[in-house]
């Protein structure tokens, strides 16, 4: 996880347009977002094969706040933030 948010942090650093550290940081989110899922989706089934309920129900739950959160990172990319990145690389491309 340390190295995820540090590859996040190398981004804010790195030259380039605004919409395209806006998609570099969105696809670091995403990473992080990911690992999150694997984790709990992990625990959530040892919980489960140890017959924990409640904890499973509260796992769950995280795992779709998670997702929820995921979904919402793809949207905000695909809502325009990667075109925008796609428009400033052409034009760094053809100047």
């Amino acid at each position: 996880m340390e190295g995820l948010v540090e590859e996040g942090k190398e981004v804010i650093e790195e030259d380039g347009g605004g919409a395209v550290i806006d998609a570099a940081l969105i696809g670091a989110a995403q990473r992080v977002e990911h690992y999150e899922i694997a984790a709990y989706g992990t625990v959530r089934a040892i919980a489960e094969q140890l017959g924990h309920k409640d904890v499973v129900r509260l796992l769950q739950q995280t795992l779709d706040e998670e997702g929820a959160a995921d979904k919402k990172l793809t949207a905000i990319s695909e809502d325009g933030v990667l075109s925008k990145a796609s428009e400033a690389g052409a034009e760094e491309d053809a100047s």
